[in-house]
């Protein structure tokens, strides 16, 4: 029972120390961000028309495929995504 409660109070303790140590530390300041006004990353042929963005270059790519079939544009391009920016659906 002895060691039992040792653990408890070693864990306990643990966790109030480590939340006092992290609400003393500054706040950090927001990463980064692009931007820019859309669109930002045009295609390189002329006569495309921008959409929308998405997070994923799948879901960019699916809404493009799903307005061919539907035979609302001819071709589509996503560009631009990555680590920080989303990917631009452009349509013609």
């Amino acid at each position: 029972m002895r060691l039992r409660n040792l653990a408890l109070g070693l864990v306990t303790g643990g966790v109030v120390l480590v939340g006092t140590v992290l609400s003393t530390l500054p706040a950090q300041a927001a990463p980064a961000t692009v931007t820019c006004n859309h669109p930002c990353h045009p295609p390189a042929s002329p006569g495309y028309t921008y959409i929308t963005d998405y997070y994923w270059a799948s879901a960019c790519n699916d809404t493009g495929n799903q307005g061919i079939n539907a035979h609302r544009w001819s071709t589509y391009q996503c560009t631009g995504g990555g680590q920080f920016e989303n990917y631009e659906l452009w349509v013609k």
